[in-house]
């Protein structure tokens, strides 16, 4: 009697597996429980593709399954007879694309001796994504070419949420210049030239990487890029006041030394988050928030995570932008903290009287 009871005991213990409901149909005095391993996708995993396969293995180190029993049930739905079975393995492929959001897996079965278990677990199948694009590649060296001092300025126009550069190709020479997500598929690459930039002909070229994937686009005009052409310049020039009851023996004329020209650089207002992407992923408990404006600019920002009681703000601060134009906040951990919680994140520039406004959302782990 003492041995069942050890043996009862045992199986019992063996029935709890991480991340798993493993429920027994019948138990016998002397039951071998029956496992489920090595599930794909993983036990609430996150962004899983929508065509992942589903599969599992069957630990019958201890006794064998009837794979006649066996039944796997996708979102309720019995894909049995479209399922790989084997006395070790399982295995469904969807004919369709698994739906958005959570996706529930349960499998069914008996072991030869006719006990019966049930394994169950779920996932969240990442939302849809637009085919990658460039619709448009401009810059404003399409009339005339840019000298040292001056600033190249490019401008991709494409599908939100990628990974931007700017090509430029002469020949055998090729510069690479990274671009920062202005606003929703708006992608911006700026250089500021010196002496060492030549290009008598370049062609621009856009490129949008995400998830493996480039797309490519070239502007319709080439670009020029000679050091001897003057910059974009505004001169200012100084006149000799007079002074009241003297005589004024020469005519007022320009001072002979003029200031030294000053070089106008074109740097977009909008707000863009170098640190961070619209639809991101926070893996830590709290995270910092890195941007770019333009310099000396002053930054509202606000988070605010929604909760059952309405919204919550984290964040509410003004910040000034440093000399590059650069910006930091942090952002603490919400008071209660689980995967799935968004994050609202809005960032309004203003610099006299013009403001611009960036909003993006992060998702905790």
């Amino acid at each position: 009697m003492k041995t069942i009871r050890s043996v009862r005991n045992t199986c019992l213990n063996l029935f709890a597996i991480a991340g798993f409901a493993i429920a027994p149909v019948a138990i016998a005095p002397i039951a071998v429980a029956q496992q489920v391993t090595n599930v794909n996708p993983t036990v609430n995993s996150q962004n899983v593709s929508s065509d992942s396969s589903i599969y599992g293995s069957f630990d019958a180190s201890t006794g064998r399954i009837d794979m006649q029993s066996v039944k796997i049930f996708v979102n309720n739905q019995d894909v049995t007879s479209q399922s790989v079975i084997t006395g070790n393995f399982f295995s469904y492929r969807p004919t369709q694309a698994l739906r958005p959001g959570e996706n529930q897996v349960r499998v069914e079965f008996k072991n030869t001796n006719g006990q019966g278990f049930a394994a169950n677990w779920s996932f969240q199948v990442e939302q849809p994504r637009a085919a990658l694009d460039i619709t448009s590649v401009s810059h404003n060296g399409q009339t005339t070419a840019l000298g040292s001092g001056s600033t190249f300025l490019a401008t991709i126009n494409g599908t939100p949420g990628a990974q931007a550069s700017v090509l430029i190709l002469d020949g055998t020479t090729m510069r690479r210049i990274p671009a920062q997500e202005v606003s929703s598929g708006v992608y911006v690459a700026t250089l500021n030239l010196n002496a060492g930039d030549r290009f008598n002909e370049g062609i621009v070229i856009g490129r949008l990487e995400r998830d493996g994937k480039a797309v490519y686009n070239a502007a319709s005009q080439a670009v020029a890029f000679q050091p001897n052409v003057a910059s974009t310049q505004v001169t200012q020039v100084q006149t000799t006041p007079t002074t009241p009851g003297q005589p004024m023996t020469t005519p007022q004329q320009p001072t002979t030394t003029p200031q030294q020209p000053t070089t106008t650089t074109l740097v977009n207002l909008q707000p863009s988050f170098t640190s961070h992407q619209d639809g991101g992923i926070i893996a830590s408990q709290g995270f910092t928030l890195i941007g770019q404006t333009q310099p000396n600019a002053g930054v509202r920002v606000v988070v605010t995570s929604p909760t059952l009681f309405g919204e919550s703000t984290l964040v509410s601060t003004t910040v000034t932008a440093d000399s590059n134009g650069t910006f930091t906040v942090p952002v603490p951990r919400p008071l209660i903290l689980t995967a799935g919680i968004r994050y609202n994140v809005t960032a309004i520039a203003n610099n006299g009287s013009q403001t611009a406004q960036t909003r993006i959302t992060l998702t905790q782990k």
